[in-house]
């Protein structure tokens, strides 16, 4: 199953509903991509304030990661950088119940970014500046953006694979497992807007452990359009 993918036309991710045979709780994914379009992140967010409790990655604020990018393509001149912007939903205006799984991150200051994005912006703009410069926009997105359910997914700065992938996808599948066992007989809509690397986890093992399932006729997001 696709969960994000990149063509000739540019970058789109997939708003992945799953179900549980007998239980009327349906999870709802939303793989984000921390850079692109407004008009992503305006969708994301009507679809948001359609749900009952919203699962949400890092802190309620701007993406470090976001920035991050934001910064290289526009050091590079990119075409059609300014036109893209960081992630940044406002949790607050959609009146739906937040949780923030991650203990490191969880619950920070709307309207600022942490000092673990201002660490994302540091660690990635040099990285990311070079990759712009040299493959342009179009290898920028191709480098591991395109994710499906049976990704393995790494990050190129391997020592930080256990705290920013590893460790935050436990904490995710904990509280899942959480809301699942205290909620499943419940009619409710659950969102885990979280990136797209972490999702393929979430998928197998809902599962492998729940027997959850995507339902039919996903519907596809434009993030970057090239």
């Amino acid at each position: 199953m696709q969960i994000t993918e990149v063509s000739e036309l540019g970058l789109r991710s997939a708003v992945i509903t799953l179900a549980r045979a007998g239980s009327p709780m349906r999870i709802v994914l939303f793989p984000m991509v921390h850079f692109g379009l407004p008009s992503f992140y305006r969708q994301v967010s009507s679809r948001l304030s359609a749900c009952d409790l919203i699962m949400a990655e890092g802190y309620d604020g701007p993406s470090g990661t976001g920035l991050a990018y934001a910064i290289a393509y526009r050091l590079t001149r990119q075409r059609g950088a300014r036109g893209l912007v960081n992630q940044d939903i406002d949790y607050r205006a959609l009146g739906v119940p937040v949780v923030w799984p991650e203990r490191l991150t969880g619950g920070g200051r709307r309207d600022r970014l942490s000092w673990w994005g201002w660490l994302d912006v540091v660690l990635l703009v040099p990285v990311l500046t070079v990759m712009a410069a040299v493959g342009g926009r179009s290898q920028l997105l191709r480098r591991g953006y395109e994710v499906s359910d049976d990704t393995d997914p790494r990050i190129f700065l391997r020592f930080l694979q256990k705290p920013l992938l590893e460790d935050r996808d436990d904490e995710l599948l904990a509280e899942l497992a959480r809301i699942h066992d205290a909620r499943h007989d419940e009619a409710i809509r659950v969102a885990v807007v979280y990136g797209a690397a972490h999702l393929p986890t979430v998928v197998q093992t809902l599962r492998e452990r729940y027997s959850y399932r995507a339902v039919r006729g996903g519907e596809w997001l434009t993030v970057i359009d090239l």
